[in-house]
């Protein structure tokens, strides 16, 4: 799908949502007729209301997602991710209200997540409904409706506006985020967060509660700002996360944990989130593993499906060289077939040494799966997201 598709395709997403929400709105409101409104409906009605309204914006949202996840030319992508939201009960739990939400406006998630962050509008901060949030996967079981009205009441973060309809954070982002999602932004959040992250390795595979039995895996040793399942690109897991702690102190506090921690009596590979990528970068220059081709990313070939076979492709990657072989390859012999300079290693939004394939360093050799670009986030179910970054 070509930037210009994707463009499009949050747009229409996003059309689709301030749409059904003007329809529900609507509903309440007097006729353009002159006839008096409505008689006001029950709390109960008004909470089903609520409720069915939430989830018609979680289906549209659902389908966006299926759309925004067509790969190269459109061919879709597996969705390999077995998290299952569903499986929590219900609850009406003020303190998690107010955990997961914060989470969702938070510098941890905001600048990573393109979708709530349009709706915010960066550093405009523009408030979101909540019954969009309702929307989200991981608030469905958050029931009635009006308990997240009254946890919300109490964040020391967070401010409900528009009568109590919508909600904002009370400290907008710095006005350098501008209202369009730049990546640049999303990494300069990332390095801050680096400091006080690690990498661990070894949870095997995915089930429909791993990603909440990782959080209460890691639940000891927080308070943490957020618990990244990564991913391929078809969103199969890789048995390893990222982890943000509150603060530096917790980070090195858990990395000097001994013994260390396991993941159902097995060994896990832990290290900082830096010494991670530092080892990527030193596999990259050593050739172990190959950068992703910055022109296409993963999908991009030179000589790919659809694309031109009259001559020979190689001279196009050479400056429009186009050369008979023979030509080129007598002059690679007079320079004694001297490499060309090494480009610099691409870092991807959340400071990670993108890589196309993988020859996989000793540490993850046994795992044998192909390192991909997107993660996805634990805490609010995103792959900033991402991932459907509400999921």
């Amino acid at each position: 799908m070509s930037d210009e598709q994707k463009v499009n395709t949050n747009a229409d997403a996003e059309k689709d949502v301030q749409n059904v929400l003007a329809e529900l709105k609507g509903e309440t409101e007097a006729p353009t007729n002159g006839a008096e409104k409505k008689e006001a409906v029950s709390e109960d009605a008004e909470e089903a209301r609520i409720v069915a309204a939430a989830a018609k914006l979680g289906e549209k949202s659902e389908k966006a997602e299926e759309q925004r996840s067509s790969g190269f030319r459109g061919r879709p992508r597996q969705n390999n991710a077995k998290f299952d939201p569903s499986s929590q009960k219900e609850t009406d739990d003020p303190v998690e209200i107010r955990k997961q939400v914060e989470f969702y406006f938070s510098d941890s998630n905001l600048p990573m997540d393109k979708f709530l962050f349009s709706n915010v509008g960066g550093s405009a901060n523009r408030p979101v409904s909540l019954e969009l949030l309702h929307s989200f996967k991981r608030m469905r079981r958050f029931q009635p409706f009006s308990a997240i009205v009254e946890a919300l009441k109490s964040s020391e973060t967070l401010e409900l506006t528009d009568n109590d309809t919508s909600v904002r954070r009370k400290v907008p982002l710095p006005d350098t985020v501008k209202d369009t999602h730049d990546p640049s932004v999303a990494k300069v959040f990332e390095d801050k967060a680096m400091a006080r992250s690690i990498y661990a390795k070894g949870f095997g595979e995915e089930d429909s509660t791993t990603q909440l039995d990782i959080e209460t895996f890691f639940a000891p040793y927080g308070p943490t700002n957020a618990i990244r399942l990564r991913r391929t690109q078809d969103k199969l897991f890789k048995g390893s996360v990222f982890v943000e702690f509150e603060s530096e102190e917790k980070q090195k506090a858990f990395l000097m944990l001994d013994p260390k921690p396991q993941w159902k009596g097995q060994d896990l590979l832990i290290k900082s989130k830096k010494d991670y990528c530092d080892e990527k970068v030193r596999d990259i220059e050593a050739g172990r593993i190959r950068p992703s081709n910055s022109r296409g990313g993963r999908n991009f070939r030179g000589r790919g499906r659809g694309g031109d076979r009259r001559g020979d492709r190689r001279g196009d990657r050479r400056g429009g060289d186009n050369r008979d072989w023979r030509e080129r390859r007598a002059e690679d012999q007079k320079k004694g077939f001297q490499e060309e300079p090494r480009r610099e290693t691409q870092k991807d939004a959340r400071g990670v040494p993108v890589v196309q394939s993988t020859a996989e360093p000793k540490e993850d050799a046994a795992a044998g799966q192909k390192r991909g670009r997107e993660e996805e986030t634990a805490n609010g179910d995103h792959p900033a997201k991402k991932v459907d970054a509400k999921e």
